[in-house]
């Protein structure tokens, strides 16, 4: 026991001390919480946030609440500002950089106490792909991949089929995440529940037998790669949302703005360097474009079937208003983006059942709630597994 205490202290030395050049940027960045009454008070607070270099958590939301991640040399001169603006703030975090390192190491522990399982720890796409190939070899004849297309920066787009008693024409339950690329918790929930439905399958479970023979069940883990393995690089990129395509003086378009449905509507910018430009055109970006035309080539199974998106974070259930509320989650109607693959599945490829779950934790529009615990990631399993199974079942 002493030799394991102690080779546990030396590992979490090492990672400390090899994942701080990394995380460094972001020590003694602090996080504001704000409370704006007014529009011209927003307006004000968006000229002086896009000006300077801080991290917004989600830019739907600024003029009612919002988070802040400010620089330690901006935060009297930002406290200031907000004083005379007579905006009420609330300081969350004081140490940015030292929260992600905390996560950090505690994911690393996590992915090697459970042998670089996905479903247990917040992997990177290579590690996830690896993965699904060791799933499809140990279920052979049931379980196979599909590549779907590139990223911009050519990574494969993969997914993983689960087909337990053959037939080409059964009813489609496609799940993805990843579509935005700092939602972590939203993957690692997904393969929870592709490892989970084969050990139930496995294990005889007569519902999941049920539900997996009724279906074709479609896992695309990553829609969003190249921004999803951007977020790993330091703390400086862990709240990435976009693509990493360019434009002009910036990276990226966010890939749930860009689908062909009320294209650069409400809840979207037409400005490179926003969280939520939406590209300069529906389906600009390589991965929006592949998972379309995927979802597009099984529309008619589809059609039968289901199609869910998962994100992060606010625990509701993005429905159709007739929904009722679904295990710890709120029925929510998602009226307040425009060019989102929820909706496009749904009035485009005439997809009755289309879905967007935001998952854990409850939303408080802190950008924390974007990096929660490797520690959650059983429990968010657990609660969509069941969800995922009360809604399949209730169209069969």
């Amino acid at each position: 026991m002493r030799l394991f205490v102690l080779s546990l202290c030396c590992l979490q030395l090492a990672l400390l001390a090899s994942a701080v050049k990394e995380d460094e940027e972001l020590f003694d960045w602090q996080e504001f919480h704000l409370t704006i009454e007014n529009p011209q008070a927003a307006a004000t607070v968006r000229h002086y946030v896009n000006a300077r270099d801080f991290l917004v958590a989600n830019e739907n939301h600024l003029g009612y609440t919002e988070s802040v991640v400010v620089p330690p040399q901006e935060v009297i001169g930002f406290m200031a500002f907000l004083g005379n603006l007579q905006v009420k703030y609330e300081i969350l975090e004081k140490d940015v950089g030292g929260m992600l390192l905390r996560a950090r190491l505690e994911n690393k522990l996590s992915a090697r106490a459970f042998n670089n399982d996905p479903s247990t720890y917040f992997a990177q796409s290579s590690e996830i792909y690896t993965w699904m190939e060791g799933l499809v070899s140990q279920n052979s004849g049931v379980a196979s991949l599909v590549s779907i297309g590139r990223s911009y920066e050519g990574r494969n787009l993969r997914v993983l089929r689960l087909n337990m008693n053959g037939g080409s024409n059964k009813p489609v339950i496609f799940i993805d995440a990843a579509i935005h690329a700092r939602e972590w918790l939203a993957p690692a929930t997904l393969n929870y529940i592709v490892k989970q439905l084969i050990n139930d399958y496995k294990a005889g479970n007569s519902e999941v037998r049920t539900l997996m023979n009724k279906f074709d069940w479609h896992f695309m883990p990553v829609v969003n790669p190249d921004g999803y393995d951007y977020t790993f690089r330091s703390s400086s990129t862990r709240y990435w949302r976009k693509t990493r395509k360019p434009y002009r003086f910036a990276y990226g378009a966010d890939p749930n703005r860009n689908f062909d449905f009320m294209f650069g509507g409400p809840g979207t910018s037409n400005n490179p360097s926003s969280d939520i430009y939406h590209g300069p055109n529906a389906f600009s970006e390589p991965e929006t474009k592949a998972l379309s035309d995927y979802l597009t080539g099984i529309r008619n199974q589809l059609q039968q079937g289901m199609y869910i998106s998962f994100h992060t974070y606010g625990q509701w259930w993005l429905t159709p208003a007739w929904l009722h509320p679904i295990s710890a989650f709120r029925p929510h109607r998602n009226d307040e983006a425009a060019g989102g693959s929820y909706d496009w599945v749904k009035y485009r490829l005439g997809v009755k059942y289309s879905f967007t779950p935001e998952l854990r934790p409850y939303y408080n529009g802190s950008l924390s709630g974007f990096s929660p615990s490797a520690r959650e990631i059983p429990n968010s399993g657990k609660e969509i597994y069941q969800a995922v199974k009360a809604v399949v079942k209730e169209i069969m």
